[in-house]
C-alpha cells in the first residue's frame, strides 16, 4: 500500500484554538490511529488567524471520502 502526504489550507470555521483542541482529541486521534494517519503539521496561518494549515502522512486515499 502507497503512503501519501495530504495538505489542508482552509478557512476556519472556529477558532483556531477550538480546531486544534478537537484534533487533539482522544476519540480524534484514535480514528486516525485506525485509519493509519498521522498528523504532523498543525498550524495558523500567520497572515489570517481565521486560517489553517495541516499535513496528514497515511495510507493513499484514506483521507479522500472524510474530508
Amino acid at each position: 500500500m502507497s503512503t501519501e502526504i495530504t495538505i489542508l489550507d482552509f478557512q476556519l470555521s472556529n477558532t483556531y484554538e477550538e480546531y486544534e483542541s478537537h484534533m487533539n482529541e482522544k476519540e480524534q486521534q484514535t480514528m486516525f490511529k485506525e485509519m493509519g494517519v498521522k498528523t504532523f503539521y498543525i498550524r495558523k496561518s500567520l497572515n489570517d488567524p481565521q486560517r489553517a494549515t495541516e499535513m496528514f502522512q497515511g495510507p493513499e486515499n484514506v483521507l479522500y471520502d472524510i474530508l
